[in-house]
């Protein structure tokens, strides 16, 4: 009796912690993205908190130079780093998509509520915020003196691109203190990767957000489990 009681507690208490530490998986599909496999995660600290754990797990090894260079005659040659941002819409049936369903007509531009105003805001049709774009400084040493300096999606502008390593893989792993909150989050926010060729940035790959992450359904031994309280109780 014993121990069912306390697997029961065990079992409330780890989804007690699942629910406060909302996370979001945008996970890309070499078959539909291009050639690129993998994901970003979104961890939070809380179900209200703006600091943010973002996981980046990305296989380049699939992407075919030639097919970029024949969709943007900039990229004559082979891609090293990738812009990656926020976008605000989704239009593709399929979790993860390349090219032209990755074209500002299906994913819009970056997500900017505090309009920041960098020149792919979602705001920069206004006559203030394209005038506002051409001072737009984000940069990782920027952000951190001034986390107003850069559009809320703009992650390329905050932590850098992603420069794929040894294998064409990247692994990262950065904290974010000023991420938007779990409850920005839309289930069309996007993240949109774009190869860097010289000073143009096409967006080659993409995909949509899913609440509740890949690795939702195992525990996360670093996060210690509180007691449930008296529905946990055992009484004599």
């Amino acid at each position: 009796m014993l121990s069912s009681v306390g697997s029961t507690c065990t079992f409330a208490a780890f989804l007690a912690v699942v629910a406060a530490q909302p996370s979001y998986v945008y996970k890309f599909d070499a078959e539909t993205a291009a050639g690129i496999d993998g994901s970003i995660q979104v961890k939070y600290a809380g179900d209200d908190s703006s600091t943010a754990t973002i996981t980046a797990s990305l296989d380049f090894s699939g992407v075919d130079q030639a097919k970029i260079a024949a969709f943007d005659g900039n990229c004559t040659a082979d891609v090293t780093s990738w812009k990656w941002h926020i976008h605000t819409k989704w239009n593709s049936t399929q979790s993860s998509d390349s090219y032209k369903q990755c074209s500002k007509a299906a994913t819009d531009n970056h997500y900017d509520p505090l309009k920041a105003c960098g020149s792919a805001s979602e705001y920069i049709s206004e006559p203030e915020c394209k005038a506002k774009s051409k001072s737009y400084a984000c940069s990782p040493s920027n952000y951190t003196a001034d986390p107003l300096t850069c559009e809320k999606g703009d992650l390329s502008g905050k932590f850098g691109a992603l420069k794929p390593g040894e294998g064409s893989t990247v692994v990262e792993e950065w904290t974010d203190e000023h991420y938007p909150l779990p409850s920005e989050n839309a289930e069309t926010w996007s993240i949109v990767l774009h190869a860097v060729c010289g000073k143009e940035a096409p967006r080659i790959a993409c995909a949509v957000g899913t609440k509740g992450g890949e690795d939702a359904e195992q525990v996360d031994q670093s996060t210690p489990v509180q007691d449930t309280g008296a529905d946990c109780a055992v009484k004599a």
